[in-house]
């Protein structure tokens, strides 16, 4: 594993609070599988001209089945969320998976051919699992991403995104909030999520 993996992975140590499995079951690439086909078809969807916000509505419970969302916004929001009310927690909480299903509408606007494949999979720290996909697009370069998942009581779900193997999701996520955070705790960030959502599904 090369250097710039593990520093970008250095992230998820964070999460340690929270116990991790023994001896991981199921097959970690089930979920990226179903992400990778929902992101095909929400790009088939944007090519065919559906409304946004029905491509937002469409993809959003997909986001929410494949991603550990609230082990991610545990790291991302630390840490402000562990010492928030349960009501605040579940606000955000479902914002978040409102505006981070309103990110891939915004990134994917249309299709010309793409195919998504995973190139593979390895152990990375803290029982986690990095599971590997190319997204190849015609007359242009892949996109590679490795997925980072963690075991949970409802199977595998992803935390982390890494670009190119060393640009981590969860890190940008973890500075973009944390002057939100400091001036207005939970719900100046849960207003600012949803300020992006309606943006997208306005604008597009």
């Amino acid at each position: 594993m090369t250097r710039t993996l593990l520093t970008a992975l250095g992230l998820c140590i964070l999460l340690l609070c929270t116990p991790a499995a023994s001896q991981p079951a199921g097959d970690p690439a089930e979920p990226v599988a179903r992400l990778n086909g929902a992101i095909i078809e929400l790009m088939k969807a944007a090519e065919a001209k559906t409304p946004p916000r029905t491509r937002l509505e469409q993809f959003t419970p997909v986001l929410r089945q494949t991603f550990d969302l609230e082990t991610t916004l545990r790291v991302a929001a630390a840490p402000y969320f562990d010492r928030a009310l349960e009501a605040e927690r579940r606000t955000l909480l479902d914002t978040f998976a409102r505006r981070s299903a309103a990110q891939y509408v915004d990134r994917f606007t249309g299709y010309k051919g793409e195919t998504v494949e995973i190139t593979g999979q390895r152990s990375g720290p803290r029982n986690t699992m990095l599971v590997d996909t190319r997204i190849n697009r015609r007359n242009d370069k892949p996109v590679q991403l490795s997925y980072v998942l963690r075991q949970n009581e409802g199977g595998w779900g992803i935390i982390d995104v890494l670009l190119d193997g060393n640009v981590s999701q969860l890190a940008v996520q973890r500075s973009d909030y944390a002057n939100t955070l400091r001036n207005g705790g939970l719900p100046a960030l849960t207003r600012e999520m949803q300020s992006y959502a309606d943006r997208v599904v306005a604008n597009r």
